[in-house]
């Protein structure tokens, strides 16, 4: 599956194609994948939000109560706007691979949505070379 979706995302961003609004997106996860994502309810981001404006701002982006998992549409979107071309996934061995990519620029927007994708299919990134 990660393949696939790779592949996906792949082709539809060499065409400027990305839509993170596009709900189809979905079809390449199933219900497993798309648990890892963070899915709110009302009253969750409620709560969230309140303690988001309650730490003081120079606070908010290092303080690891306020972190969360990335949302879907945030992952797909992470992929529309990174300064990268995405080539291809490989195997290396049985148990082991590699997300290829180059990048366009420097900075050019980070893994982070890259190695949501892996670890939302059962991946573990356990190494990265983005130089």
């Amino acid at each position: 599956m990660l393949e696939r979706v790779f592949d996906a995302l792949r082709d539809a961003k060499s065409d400027d194609a990305i839509d993170a609004d596009d709900e189809s997106w979905r079809s390449y996860f199933d219900d497993d994948a798309l648990s890892h994502f963070w899915n709110p309810t009302p009253e969750e981001l409620a709560d969230w939000t309140r303690r988001w404006e309650a730490t003081p701002v120079e606070k908010r982006f290092t303080d690891p109560t306020l972190e969360t998992p990335w949302d879907f549409q945030s992952m797909i979107d992470a992929f529309h706007n990174g300064e990268y071309n995405l080539l291809r996934v490989i195997r290396t061995s049985e148990k082991t691979g590699a997300l290829r990519f180059e990048a366009l620029a420097y900075p050019y927007g980070g893994t982070g949505c890259m190695h949501a994708l892996v670890e939302c299919f059962g991946g573990i990134v356990t190494g990265e070379n983005d130089t």
